[in-house]
């Protein structure tokens, strides 16, 4: 009888250290997650894209590059090569008022209220510039938006200003090998993480760069800049002023041809 006690004994002490070892395992896969979530970011989302028929179609800015602007989001190509695309689906842009304290890596935002829903109604074409005009708003409260596209040398510069906003979080379309460059970022793969823009980084120089083979800078350089890379299918750039802009390189890098 003793022995059986002490054989069932033994077997409840493996059964309790084997779910330990799980609920640990568990705990540790999650940790990185955790980790983004800490890092001060808020989870913006996109909301609803309207496009007023006035303003869908192509622009050519010159040099091969062209952008696109359709109710499932923007492109921008040089020749035949995709150089960025927005969220597919959901709004480009947000607007949000709050505000950042500290700097660096211990920057921490409180968002307050988040203005998803964006209408484009208009699109005024100048050579190599488009420039979109329309209104960003949460169904109660809406702010007007301008969002400028130009090419300017090896860069195209995407910018938008948001009369009234403390911030504006720029949404892109999720791209594999999405990377982080120095100094402006750690150099590694971004997924499942948020991080802050170094300080001391020139504004518009790379921050990030995707398997597209293009770098992704975020301006101005004055204020507290974040990339959240947590959320499915997209890529969350945070710029806390009411007008800031992305630069992305105009000409992609070569990829490798795979092996084998």
């Amino acid at each position: 009888m003793h022995w059986r006690e002490r054989n069932i004994s033994r077997s409840m002490v493996a059964l309790v250290a084997s779910l330990s070892a799980l609920a640990l395992l568990g705990l540790w896969t999650q940790l990185p997650g955790w980790l983004g979530r800490d890092a001060g970011v808020s989870d913006v989302s996109p909301g609803l894209l309207r496009v007023a028929p006035g303003a869908k179609g192509v622009a050519t800015l010159g040099g091969g590059v062209t952008v696109s602007l359709y109710p499932d989001g923007m492109r921008i190509v040089r020749g035949q090569s995709l150089l960025t695309q927005t969220v597919i689906g959901g709004s480009m842009i947000s607007a949000v008022e709050g505000r950042a304290t500290g700097t660096g890596a211990d920057t921490d935002e409180h968002v307050t209220r988040r203005l998803s829903n964006l209408s484009i109604d208009e699109l005024v074409f100048l050579p190599g510039r488009a420039t979109y005009f329309g209104t960003v708003s949460d169904g109660a409260l809406s702010m007007p938006v301008v969002i400028r596209i130009e090419l300017a040398g090896s860069v195209i510069r995407v910018g938008a200003s948001v009369n009234g906003a403390d911030g504006i979080v720029w949404h892109l379309d999720h791209r594999p090998l999405t990377t982080g460059l120095r100094p402006a970022l750690t150099a590694r793969n971004l997924r499942g993480t948020a991080a802050w823009i170094s300080p001391g980084s020139v504004e518009g120089q790379g921050a990030f760069s995707t398997n597209l083979g293009t770098d992704v800078g975020v301006g101005p350089g004055r204020v507290a800049r974040g990339v959240d890379v947590r959320a499915d299918g997209r890529i969350d750039v945070h710029i806390w002023s009411d007008a800031g802009f992305l630069t992305i390189s105009s000409y992609a890098r070569p990829q490798p041809a795979p092996s084998g």
